[in-house]
């Protein structure tokens, strides 16, 4: 290990991964947490550099791993108690080698982007497809995942054309088909709307969730799980 000054450009361009900008441009972003440090090596994205304070943790991981103390990582990190990894984002496949996407149509909560991760990971689909909201990269959206972000592939689109040969369902809380009615296609993607204003992206199906009548919506992620675990329980009916 090596002792890290606190005007070193690392730390500097560290401070400057808490842009989207900067980390599209540089193909990188933060990872905070012990837990998600581990999760991070053991995924598909390299993991380029550890830093972290001795007093709280000791890391061999095989990368380069440097001294810092707690007051030198708050000013990168609000959540990394006691160390963060600078993790290179990996390039995936073409999109179109995948089946089952879960698609994000201009989510904007971190936390339910992350949660929306973890389900799709958690329930067998291939990958997550974002259209405009919040950056996927957020150390917001990388803690709520829950490491799920290190295994799933995760594009951003600027547009829908990639996604013309996929059947996209929408999910609506009134006037879908009914969830327990759903046949589900072969090649699919879900699609989840902002949290405000809904769908803007077009699908040729809607699915709703059965509710109380009182209960008017459910949160976008939470929905999302319930329809993904539906559509895992279906689909491993079939196969069996």
């Amino acid at each position: 290990m090596s002792i890290l000054g606190k005007h070193s450009p690392k730390l500097k361009q560290l401070q400057q991964l808490d842009k989207a900008s900067v980390r599209r441009e540089l193909g990188l972003f933060l990872v905070e947490g012990p837990k998600l440090l581990l999760e991070a090596h053991n995924g598909w994205h390299e993991l380029q550099e550890v830093f972290c304070d001795p007093a709280r943790h000791q890391f061999e991981l095989g990368v380069p791993c440097w001294h810092v103390d707690s007051q030198q990582l708050d000013r990168i990190s609000e959540a990394h108690q006691g160390v963060v990894g600078l993790v290179a984002r990996r390039e995936w496949p073409a999109l179109h080698t995948y089946d089952r996407l879960v698609v994000a149509d201009g989510l904007s909560d971190p936390g339910n982007l992350g949660t929306l991760m973890r389900s799709a990971w958690a329930a067998g689909m291939q990958a997550l497809v974002c259209l405009g909201g919040v950056d996927p990269y957020n150390p917001k959206v990388v803690r709520a995942s829950a490491g799920a972000i290190f295994h799933l592939p995760v594009y951003r689109l600027q547009s829908t054309e990639a996604l013309a040969e996929y059947q996209l369902v929408g999910l609506s809380p009134r006037g879908g088909c009914d969830l327990y009615s759903m046949s589900w296609p072969q090649r699919w993607g879900l699609v989840v709307g902002n949290e405000s204003h809904g769908l803007s992206t077009g699908v040729k199906t809607l699915c709703t969730i059965p509710m109380h009548s009182p209960c008017e919506s459910l949160n976008a992620a939470t929905s999302a799980s319930i329809v993904l675990f539906e559509y895992r329980r279906t689909r491993l009916a079939i196969s069996s």
